[in-house]
């Protein structure tokens, strides 16, 4: 028997709701909380945020706001072109063969200047045209695809010893843990309801 549209969405919305009420605190990591890469994570206010995003972010919300107040008009002039050899650089030194050879500072400077320079090119494009202002975000989102597939190659846990052991690794416990909380917590609302139906 099949559900009725209602039912499905309640159960959807239910499934939701205890999933980030429970997995909200690593919503925003990108590795796992293990020693191999626990310099990768900030802790802040009880969410375990990526580093690299952190900086990224900051760079991109700073920049917005400076350029966008700063420079009132523009045309092909120099901070544009400042701007595009700004991006092209970030584009050069994001990429995930170079970017993964640096140190720790060093990848936290390389993503506040990204976030920089990405908005500042973002806000310049927009200021000249609005069509050219689109143009750069599908160009942008196109680039940053072609980057995470290059990210995604490559197993961050290879080589790592506790592959071989036939337990949840060590950097993915706490998100093992609220996982089957989530579950459980589900599971006994749907068992609930079901026999309120019955």
């Amino acid at each position: 028997m099949k559900l009725s549209l209602m039912t499905r969405l309640n159960k959807e919305i239910t499934y939701k709701i205890i999933f980030y009420k429970n997995f909200y605190k690593y919503l925003f990591l990108h590795k796992p909380l293990c020693d191999k890469f626990k310099n990768d994570t900030f802790k802040i206010f009880g969410l375990y945020i990526c580093r690299s995003c952190f900086w990224l972010y900051l760079g991109f919300i700073i920049s917005t706001i400076s350029t966008i107040s700063l420079i009132k008009t523009i045309n092909y002039d120099k901070y544009f072109y400042i701007g595009l050899v700004g991006c092209i650089f970030t584009l050069i030194i994001s990429y995930p063969t170079i970017y993964k050879n640096f140190g720790r500072i060093t990848r936290d400077f390389v993503r506040f200047y990204d976030g920089i320079f990405i908005a500042a090119i973002f806000v310049l494009c927009f200021k000249i045209n609005i069509l050219i202002g689109f143009f750069s975000i599908l160009a942008f989102v196109a680039i940053r695809n072609l980057y995470n597939k290059k990210r995604k190659s490559v197993d961050i846990c290879q080589n790592c010893k506790e592959l071989l052991e036939n337990t949840t690794c060590s950097g993915y416990i706490k998100q093992k843990e609220a996982l089957l909380k989530i579950e459980e917590e589900y599971s006994n609302i749907m068992m609930k309801r079901k026999g309120i139906e019955l």
